[in-house]
């Protein structure tokens, strides 16, 4: 055990209080399942705006994001932040398609354009598969975090972060997590900016940070990495992290949880230019975080460890702990995110279908007991994960992608379009997305191919054999 650095300690442990103490709050402001599930439906533009940038934010985003510079370098800008902010600005072309639906869900969505009420569960269940595996990363990349800056071992940090956001998320639901988000979201934006411009200041400017950046390995400031990403891998990225803005829970329920379009439409547009110079300060501090760490010898093996190793062997105090509330706020804000959507899908998507005549108090009940179930197995599993973070997020890109971008956004549009044939598709794009993705890839095609590209075979060939017949456009049927 390493020795336990009291000021660090001290700091997330008064953090934690006051997220805590939000939670406590928007339990009181919380009086029935839609306050809970969405905000009453009333969240205004500044609100929804900072929820919005700050659920984006992740450990991936920062602690994975850093580690993917210091191993691979700028690349990353080329490739997976590209294909977010591509994601992003499309979903604002097609947010008021969205809001005008008046659903809550995504599954909601998908059961609306192909009048299948069955579509719910089969879409929550890949929901939820994704929402676990992003609750893991979140839970390594914070305990990792603190582990590292306060010498708590890990193995109990993982249970001490994970029960913290347990409780807040399970009292006040979107309440709490909405204005966790807005403050978590403006420090963690304000002090990113500010670490970067320590270490700009430290390094002697952004000229001497990239070209002793490109001295350590030239590839590192090329935008393919020279040759270590292939033109299809590249693509392939793009259109894995583009799909994943559509194909979000937690996107769709902030969406329905606006006001109205012009506050949904508001609040992407700002979102996303904040977004957009956030992740280019966070891809300078990668940057800057190699050249520091490799100029002191402070050399890791494994690349989430670098950001934490920053902290606290290379910046003063001072400096380490606006990274630390950075860093905790953008984990936190993500994580209680994740959590709140699979309270919701399992009692909206799944119970509620089983269970149609459920009522309110009854669903607000499953939701709060699934959000805990949930979030306990998640602490579980990230006490030995099963890969790194940015691994971990590929992996749910992969399926998320596979399994909805064409089927449901071309349902959207398509008018006829056969309700079995999106369902088929759906389970399709799944199935073999994620299973070239646990194999390693087919004849070196990307599992991102595989899997759209199964998905739109086979939404075409079940379109054309399967007749068109069932209701669409809202209506819906007990299949």
């Amino acid at each position: 055990m390493a020795e336990v650095n009291s000021f660090y300690l001290g700091t997330f442990i008064v953090y934690l209080l006051i997220v805590l103490a939000i939670g406590v709050w928007g339990y009181t402001k919380t009086s029935d399942v839609m306050d809970f599930w969405a905000f009453g439906k009333d969240m205004g533009p500044w609100l929804a705006t900072w929820s919005f940038v700050a659920n984006f934010v992740s450990a991936v985003s920062v602690i994975g994001f850093i580690g993917a510079v210091y191993g691979g370098g700028y690349s990353l800008m080329t490739h997976t932040i590209f294909g977010l902010m591509l994601g992003t600005s499309a979903l604002y072309f097609a947010v008021d398609r969205v809001r005008n639906l008046d659903l809550l869900t995504f599954p909601d969505i998908i059961a609306s354009v192909t009048g299948y009420e069955i579509a719910r569960p089969i879409a929550g269940v890949v929901l939820l598969g994704n929402g676990w595996l992003y609750l893991i990363m979140q839970l390594v990349g914070a305990s990792l975090l603190v582990t590292t800056i306060t010498g708590v071992p890990y193995e109990y940090m993982v249970w001490v972060i994970g029960i913290v956001f347990i409780a807040y998320t399970v009292l006040g639901g979107l309440v709490s997590v909405a204005w966790t988000d807005f403050l978590q979201g403006t420090l963690m934006v304000g002090a990113v900016l500010l670490s970067l411009g320590y270490m700009v200041f430290d390094l002697g400017g952004f000229t001497t940070i990239n070209q002793q950046f490109a001295m350590l390995d030239s590839s590192y400031v090329h935008p393919t990495s020279e040759g270590a990403y292939t033109a299809i891998g590249i693509v392939a990225t793009i259109v894995a992290f583009f799909g994943t803005i559509f194909t979000e829970q937690n996107n769709i329920v902030r969406i329905a949880a606006t006001r109205d379009v012009k506050t949904a439409k508001l609040h992407l547009a700002a979102g996303g230019v904040i977004l957009s110079v956030f992740y280019s300060a966070l891809v300078l501090l990668g940057g800057a975080t190699t050249v520091a760490l490799d100029s002191n010898g402070l050399a890791v093996q494994a690349q989430d460890a670098a950001f934490p190793t920053l902290i606290t062997e290379y910046v003063p105090s001072s400096v380490g702990i606006v990274i630390i509330l950075a860093v905790m706020s953008a984990i936190l804000s993500t994580t209680d995110t994740r959590l709140h959507s699979t309270g919701i899908t399992t009692a909206r998507d799944i119970y509620s279908y089983f269970r149609p005549d459920a009522s309110d108090d009854s669903q607000l009940r499953v939701s709060r007991a699934a959000t805990i179930v949930f979030g306990l197995a998640a602490t579980a599993a990230a006490v030995n994960p099963p890969g790194t973070i940015i691994e971990l997020y590929n992996f749910r890109a992969v399926l998320l992608t596979s399994a909805f971008l064409i089927p449901v956004y071309f349902g959207l549009y398509w008018v006829g379009l056969s309700g079995r044939a999106i369902l088929i598709s759906v389970t399709a794009g799944a199935i073999l997305g994620v299973g070239t993705e646990l194999t390693g890839g087919l004849f070196g095609i990307p599992s991102t191919f595989i899997g759209v590209g199964t998905a739109t075979l086979v939404l075409l060939i079940s379109h054309i054999i399967l007749p068109g017949t069932e209701p669409k456009g809202g209506a819906t049927v007990n299949d």
